[in-house]
């Protein structure tokens, strides 16, 4: 029986995120892909989800938003979920300098239209030495452009009030996984190392990197680790 994984992306990712993780896996995996539902709140999204969702019990894997959400599911839903492998992700509440920074966006965007993710901006979530990869920086690009401006709209408004996830984390039962490169400017170290002392129940990963983009960037060490925890 092939061994099936839901796949969750991140904030404006679509499919294409998973493109150098998924060909590295023989047929004994099987991927899906979940979309993230346009709704209003992390309850909503993950009631859709719940509804979407047929097999009685699964695997996740979130990537950075997607992360979150798949923490979040696992306390709603937690009979529901065999493992959850949160990749690139904090679950915790955002700043109040970030949540401003995500409402300028918003208004920013509805001044000036929806235009797509500026190269600068991709450029500052990859590592150094790819940063003349244009396949991988085109493949960036264009996940956030063909996710659309609906979804633009739909994921930074649901996704700027969150709560902090870490001690419901620590006293549930969930078989839970992180993954996070330690110098991931999206993915808080400290907040990870101090949940990592408190949370006994949870597994951590820290890999020497600079990028946020591990499924892309870090695909091989990604697939070992699926390998490992799933």
């Amino acid at each position: 029986m092939k061994k099936k994984i839901y796949l969750i992306p991140g904030f404006m990712n679509n499919e294409k995120l998973w493109s150098r993780l998924i060909p590295l896996f023989d047929d004994a995996y099987e991927f899906i892909h979940l979309e993230i539902p346009l709704k209003n709140s992390f309850d909503e999204i993950v009631d859709v989800l719940n509804e979407k969702i047929k097999d009685e019990k699964i695997n996740l894997l979130g990537f950075s938003l997607g992360g979150y959400i798949s923490c979040y599911f696992g306390l709603k839903y937690p009979k529901r979920v065999n493992k959850i492998l949160a990749v690139a992700c904090t679950p915790a509440n955002l700043s109040e300098e970030e949540c401003i920074k995500r409402r300028e966006a918003i208004e920013f965007t509805k001044k000036f239209g929806f235009k797509g993710l500026s190269r600068k901006k991709v450029l500052s979530l990859v590592e150094p030495k790819n940063q003349n990869d244009e396949e991988l920086i085109n493949v960036i690009l264009q996940m956030y452009i063909d996710v659309g401006e609906e979804a633009f709209y739909s994921q930074f408004n649901a996704t700027i009030i969150r709560e902090d996830l870490s001690e419901k984390l620590i006293n549930s039962n969930l078989n839970l996984a992180f993954m996070y490169a330690n110098e991931d400017r999206l993915v808080s170290s400290k907040f990870m190392e101090e949940l990592s002392f408190k949370a006994k129940n949870i597994e951590f990963t820290q890999i020497e990197a600079q990028t946020h983009m591990l499924p892309l960037e870090r695909a091989k060490e990604v697939k070992e680790k699926i390998i490992q925890w799933f």
